[in-house]
């Protein structure tokens, strides 16, 4: 969702989940545990054969700190995964391996246009 608070300024705010991604693991638990920690091995469910939800929480605040015809300039701030949540995206893939979502982050960005 993204709502303007006057011409120049502006908020969103999103998020994203992923479901239940199947993998499989010739070890046990145990053995995952091991490899790969507690923190990781909390987020798979060894049970079902999958990887248990994922859910990031973003949002960006933006301005229009200058604008004319030939000059236009931005300033953005960004937030995600402000929930700080592990997010496993992927476990024990034959090819990649463990794919772990970013933690908490952020970002400013200046753009210029001309």
């Amino acid at each position: 969702m993204r709502y303007e608070f006057t011409k120049r300024l502006w908020g969103g705010i999103g998020g994203e989940y992923g479901s239940w991604l199947p993998f499989e693991f010739s070890g046990d638990e145990a053995l995952a545990l091991a490899q790969y920690g507690p923190a990781v091995v909390d987020r798979v469910n060894f049970n079902k054969g999958r990887v248990r939800p994922s859910l990031s929480i973003n949002a960006s605040l933006g301005a229009d700190l200058w604008k004319t015809e030939k000059l236009n300039v931005r300033m953005q701030f960004d937030a995600t995964n402000l929930n700080n949540r592990l997010n496993v995206i992927d476990f024990a893939s034959l090819f990649s391996g463990n794919a772990i979502g970013p933690s908490r982050s952020y970002n400013v960005r200046l753009q210029t246009n001309f």
